[in-house]
């Protein structure tokens, strides 16, 4: 009983996993936050069946025969990667404690910071360069020249605008791939956040006689998809699809946004996910490119890319959000038609 309160009193004092084992490695006692990291069947079975770390065991052997605390860097590749620190020591009884603590979001933070400062560094290098050429230029040969300083001035406007969205999309990618790790809460209706999407590029859609279409072919007619998510985040995500299908589609061509019950793995639909699909009438995306297109910077036609506005970094950008909703992101492309297809789990109704 003595026992049992000391492991209850320590559960209430760490918001961590905390698991005790005996000498072998059996799962005796765990919290409800060790069930829900490593699922509740760990129970009364050997713990390193489900936390596979090469020092497990002589971590276990130190502290039942030792009686040293040891600590252990683990990481867990799903969907999204987690980062852990599994602390090592003596309980009672001949038992051994564990308490792992999530260091995802210190990880993520030092990676990021490198990454941005890398990224900028080497992004800005190209407009810079420009930058500096054109104000040498003023500042010599064309100085007295106005035609020439009326059109530098344009191009250099131009450049500067390019960097601010450059360093606006690496703020953003840099703050959804530091929650990545924490799936969000919010039950939001969706097509109500597709909707709003539509909105706000309609007119953009109507500048180049395009129209966006919704299909709804949800099941119910009384229901909506319900989806657990962040609204700003998602509807970055539609924002960003949607004016991705503008620009690439043809002058007067249909944009489609339907909205389906989604597919598993194995393509079979399951009802309790949803699907919305951005279709739009373009030239083709060769398969090579197909699974790049969500890396950082990477664009299938550089100048084109660069021309239209684009920073290279919108769909490494949409790739993040979905994975942080724990959706899937599928891209296709043939015969003139691209599909970008976003899946993400519904909220389970009473």
């Amino acid at each position: 009983m003595q026992q049992q309160d000391r492991f209850d009193s320590l559960s209430e004092l760490f918001s961590e996993a905390i698991i005790v084992v005996d000498r072998t490695g059996v799962v005796e006692r765990s919290n409800a936050k060790a069930f829900e990291l490593l699922g509740a069947h760990i129970a009364h079975r050997p713990l390193d069946n489900f936390l596979r770390h090469p020092d497990f065991q002589d971590a276990l052997n130190a502290a039942s025969e030792a009686g040293k605390t040891t600590d252990l860097n683990y990481t867990r590749m799903g969907q999204v990667r987690r980062d852990f620190k599994i602390r090592i020591a003596p309980f009672e009884d001949d038992q051994i404690i564990l308490i792992i603590f999530d260091i995802t979001m210190e990880l993520s933070v030092e990676r990021i910071q490198s990454e941005f400062v890398a990224n900028v560094s080497h992004e800005l290098r190209s407009p810079l360069t420009a930058l500096t050429g054109f104000i040498e230029t003023l500042q010599t040969s064309a100085k007295d020249d106005v035609e020439a300083r009326e059109r530098f001035l344009g191009i250099m406007q131009s450049e500067a605008d390019r960097m601010q969205r450059l360093i606006d999309g690496l703020l953003s990618l840099s703050r959804v791939e530091a929650e990545e790790h924490r799936a969000p809460r919010d039950a939001l209706d969706l097509l109500r956040v597709v909707d709003d999407a539509i909105s706000a590029l309609r007119f953009r859609a109507n500048s180049k006689n395009m129209e966006i279409v919704v299909y709804n072919d949800w099941p119910g007619v009384d229901e909506v998809p319900m989806v657990r998510g962040a609204e700003d985040e998602l509807s970055e995500v539609l924002h960003n699809l949607i004016d991705n299908a503008i620009k690439y589609g043809h002058d007067g061509s249909e944009i489609g946004v339907r909205i389906s019950t989604g597919r598993g793995v194995d393509q079979k639909f399951r009802p309790d996910l949803a699907r919305v699909q951005v279709i739009n009438q373009g030239e083709s995306i060769a398969e090579e490119h197909l699974s790049r297109l969500t890396e950082r910077f990477y664009r299938v036609d550089k100048g084109r890319s660069r021309n239209m506005g684009g920073s290279g970094l919108g769909l490494a950008i949409v790739k993040h959000i979905i994975n942080r909703h724990r959706g899937r992101l599928r891209i296709t492309s043939s015969e003139g038609e691209t599909c970008f297809s976003i899946t993400l789990p519904c909220v389970k109704r009473d």
